[in-house]
């Protein structure tokens, strides 16, 4: 329900889902990296930083925290930590086509 509300933009009933789900479900990575998104949205870059941190914490395969975690670095003008953070995922996935494009996406 939560991404429900995030994608109708009724960003505080998402909040309220999200925030809901993680309660029952600590160890619930889709959850604390889609309550990240909202953080993110809602200009909240450090509380967006530690749901992804923690999203990648529990499930370190889970990609989407590592690229939107890369995605806030990236925004806060942080291209170095964006690029340490994609570059050890891709040690990870060394042929993984989207990690290399968000590489080279990255301003040098």
């Amino acid at each position: 329900m939560g991404m429900v509300y995030a994608q109708t933009e009724e960003a505080d009933r998402a909040y309220e889902y999200l925030q809901k789900a993680v309660a029952e479900r600590p160890a619930y990575p889709e959850a604390l990296n889609n309550l990240g998104v909202l953080y993110l949205r809602k200009r909240q870059p450090a509380d967006a930083e530690n749901s992804f941190k923690e999203a990648i914490r529990l499930a370190p395969s889970f990609e989407q925290s590592y690229f939107n975690l890369a995605r806030l670095y990236a925004i806060e003008g942080n291209n170095a930590a964006a690029r340490q953070l994609l570059t050890d995922l891709l040690k990870q996935h060394p042929d993984d086509a989207q990690i290399q494009r968000a590489l080279s996406q990255l301003p040098q």
